[in-house]
């Protein structure tokens, strides 16, 4: 890719562009400001001096000779701007000058190297004034080389009059083959050019930057005030676009067979444009980000941010990573030209910095290059509230082979570019908000609700997999990330606190929610994250369900034999180690396609929400619809027992003995919490069921989403006593199912779950999630006895287990 920033181009090469904006009589406002020592690396001084080009003074030291540029702004195309630059060269050079000449669109730039600085500059600065004064006689040397430009030009010319539009924005020199030019074998040739003289090579449409030691600097400025005969005209207009521009044409053969899109975008503000192109140009930006995560990922070729006479422009090109279907390609480059058209508009949102400008031209190291670049930017004048106007053309591969009755390119694309450009305007992420005023951090959820529904028995797992990878691939940044995964969904949770005082609240919103929804939706998965994820995600499967998740995994496949991640949402320790980068990839891509919701922890006001949730659609936008979650029916569980292989290794044999419980948020789950906590810790039914002194212990949990869930009691006993303590937890079991809980098991449990609630409240992590769910917390009390004994009789009964018992081999 080619960032090109130059003058009228003043251009960027990495992918970036530039234009110009405004209506006669708007103020201007300048582009460059004058430095004046302090710490300024160089001094950069501006003169205005009547019935002469403007003058900057660009002072530095270390340059082989000193250097003048003279940057022209002609109004007219490319054919005159190149025949006027003509005899500009010509006359220079016939004076004694070796000019250096840089050819636009509609402007030029003539730099020459002082041979010897300590000269006065005067001479050079004659022979200036003479080159745009003189007229022009037919038979003169500088005809002869404006006709030889001409030909040249026509000789390459632009690829379709399509670009034609976007040529006009960034400036860049070429000619539309049906675009009428002076002809340089016409008798009226030498006086076209003459009339083209008049109007364009005077003092209002000039300016000139001198760079070198400030003793040449000094010379320069007398020099320019001591010549005469300086031709005297109003500033360029420069005009302004009167509406958009869209078209298709089909791309020359040796273009490749990807096709390309370009945007260029025209701005009243020069700075912002040549900001904008830099920061959409830079390695990780959001725009190569969400290019790259569109259902076919382009790639930016070049970007440029051009400050032009008035205004700037900034364009960028794009093609897809791979060959695009004929069939799909103005689908494909309509959504990515909306993404590059939106993120233009992002980027450029606020007013460029003059400090810009200075860091253009001192970085240039060639005193010529400098002295054109301060020459150029004290022309170039920002327009404020001047309308954006963009230019968008795509070049589709040429068919593989002749086919004269092939339908003309760009039949859909107009329409399918409205359509994406009008859904960026649209919100994606529902907003849930709650503000917790003088708190240290701000916090976000940024989730999919469709969670693992849409996962089956292949690819259990792979979400939460996803996930992790993104988050790993995102470690290092300035928040905090964390993947989430909750009954109701799955998605990014992330939370930082300010920068520094100088970080605003709405900033800080934008930076937090903005990297979760950059995490779920720009994140492109490398293997290493992939890795790096798979042994974090099997090493948690295997520390919360047993030796490599064997027999949880059994269970998992009886409760829910087509989801098994419904019933735990990390999935299984088979498929999460053969999923490959591309299943990650795709689920992490279909997260974002989803329905999104965004909850957020303020701590300041609500404005804050409002700039988290446009942070976080910048990441989701555009889309064509919303996907709705694409879940199957559950299948009914395989009640029964079960026999499963542990490595022959393995220290201690496991049994799992569960029931399915209603789903997380359903009617009757509060009763299958408060029986897991009866069972379980110090002190519960399950200590006493089994022998103290046997070596078998046993612990109770719930498990599951919204869609599934099961109470489990897991058992670890050596392999020969572990039929026995499946049997007294069995005989336990049985034994509620009929009598029910004792009161004081009962109160025990409540008293716990309202401990852990209340502990839990003062993490704002919890807090958020429960913003996210909309589930307030429950208000713990003694369940009403007949619905608990109905539930255990129900859940507990022996027909309704699923027991699994793994024994190493």
């Amino acid at each position: 890719m080619r960032l090109f920033l130059a003058p009228l181009a003043l251009a960027l090469v990495v992918t970036g562009c530039s234009g110009s904006a405004g209506t006669t009589g708007q103020t201007h406002h300048a582009a460059l400001v004058p430095t004046t020592g302090g710490s300024s690396l160089a001094s950069i001084e501006m003169r205005t001096l009547a019935e002469r080009p403007r003058l900057t003074l660009v002072s530095r030291d270390g340059d082989p000779a000193p250097a003048i540029a003279v940057a022209f702004a002609t109004d007219l195309g490319p054919a005159a701007t190149a025949a006027l630059s003509a005899v500009v060269e010509a006359r220079l050079r016939a004076g004694g000058f070796e000019p250096q000449v840089h050819v636009d669109r509609s402007s030029f730039r003539v730099a020459w190297l002082a041979p010897d600085g300590a000269r006065s500059p005067r001479p050079f600065f004659e022979a200036v004034a003479r080159a745009m004064r003189d007229p022009v006689a037919p038979a003169s040397p500088e005809i002869d080389l404006a006709g030889k430009r001409i030909v040249a030009l026509r000789q390459s010319p632009l690829d379709a009059p399509e670009l034609a539009a976007v040529a006009a924005c960034t400036g860049r020199l070429g000619i539309d083959a049906s675009e009428r030019s002076t002809d340089p074998k016409a008798p009226s040739f030498a006086g076209e050019i003459e009339a083209q003289r008049r109007a364009a090579l005077h003092s209002g449409r000039a300016s000139i930057a001198a760079v070198g030691p400030n003793a040449f600097c000094i010379a320069a400025a007398k020099a320019l005030e001591e010549t005469e005969g300086w031709p005297a005209g109003e500033p360029p207009k420069d005009p302004f676009p009167t509406a958009d521009a869209v078209g298709a044409y089909t791309a020359p053969v040796t273009s490749g067979r990807r096709g390309k899109v370009t945007v260029a975008v025209r701005l009243g503000d020069a700075l912002g444009a040549v900001a904008a192109a830099e920061r959409l140009a830079a390695s990780g930006s959001p725009l190569r980000e969400r290019l790259g995560a569109l259902p076919q990922p382009f790639r930016t070729v070049e970007v440029i941010g051009a400050a032009r006479p008035r205004g700037g422009c900034v364009s960028v090109t794009l093609e897809p990573d791979a060959p695009s279907p004929s069939a799909s390609l103005e689908r494909d480059a309509a959504r990515a030209a909306a993404v590059a058209r939106h993120e233009i508009r992002l980027e450029s949102a606020g007013s460029g910095k003059a400090a810009l400008a200075q860091r253009q031209i001192l970085s240039a190291s060639d005193p010529r290059e400098a002295a054109q670049r301060a020459a150029w930017w004290a022309m170039s004048t920002s327009v404020p509230g001047a309308p954006a106007r963009t230019a968008v053309a795509l070049g589709v591969p040429p068919p593989p082979g002749p086919d004269p009755g092939a339908a003309r390119p760009g039949k859909t694309f107009s329409a399918e570019l409205e359509r994406a450009l009008a859904s960026t305007n649209a919100p994606v992420a529902e907003r849930r908000v709650a503000v917790e005023r003088g708190q240290g951090e701000v916090w976000a959820l940024v989730a999919s609700s469709c969670g693992v529904a849409e996962e089956g028995a292949s690819d259990a797992g792979s979400t939460a997999l996803a996930l992790m990878a993104a988050v790993a691939e995102r470690r290092g940044g300035d928040v905090t990330l964390e993947p989430w995964l909750g009954p109701d969904g799955a998605g990014i949770l992330a939370h930082a606190a300010p920068r520094d005082e100088q970080e605003t609240p709405a900033e800080l919103a934008r930076r937090v929610a903005g990297a979760a929804a950059r995490a779920l939706a720009g994140t492109e998965l490398t293997t290493e994250a992939l890795s790096e994820a798979r042994a974090s995600a099997l090493a948690h499967i295997e520390r919360t369900t047993g030796r490599g998740g064997i027999a949880f995994e059994a269970l998992s496949s009886a409760l829910a034999p087509d989801h098994p991640s419904w019933i735990d949402p990390f999935g299984s320790f088979t498929r999460v180690s053969s999923t490959s980068l591309a299943a990650a990839q795709a689920r992490l891509r279909a997260l974002s396609e989803g329905p999104v919701r965004l909850a957020f922890l303020a701590n300041a006001d609500a404005a804050q929400a409002s700039e988290a949730a446009l942070a976080v659609d910048r990441w989701l936008v555009p889309r064509d619809r919303e996907r709705a979650c694409n879940a199957s029916a559950l299948g009914s569980p395989r009640a029964g027992s079960f026999a499963a292989k542990l490595p022959r290794d393995a220290a201690l044999g496991q049994a799992l003995v569960a029931a399915p419980v209603p789903p997380v948020g359903a009617s009757g789950h509060e009763l299958a919490l408060v029986t897991a906590l009866a069972l379980g810790g110090e002190g519960g039914l399950l200590d006493g069921a089994l022998p103290a002194a046997g070596g078998a212990r046993a612990s109770a949990r719930v498990t599951g989403t919204g869609r599934a869930a099961a109470l489990v009691i897991d058992v670890r006993a050596p392999a020969d006593l572990l039929a026995g303590a499946v049997n007294d937890v069995r005989t336990l079991l049985t034994r509620l199912a009929s009598s029910g809980l004792p009161a004081s098991d009962i109160a025990r449990a409540v008293a716990l779950a309202s401990k852990r609630d209340g502990e839990a409240r003062a993490d704002p992590r919890r807090r958020l999630i429960g913003l996210w769910s909309g589930r307030s917390a429950p208000v713990h009390g003694a369940p009403a006895p007949p619905a608990l004994a109905a539930f255990l009789a129900t859940t507990l009964n022996e027909s309704s287990l699923v027991v699994i018992e793994a024994r190493p081999e």
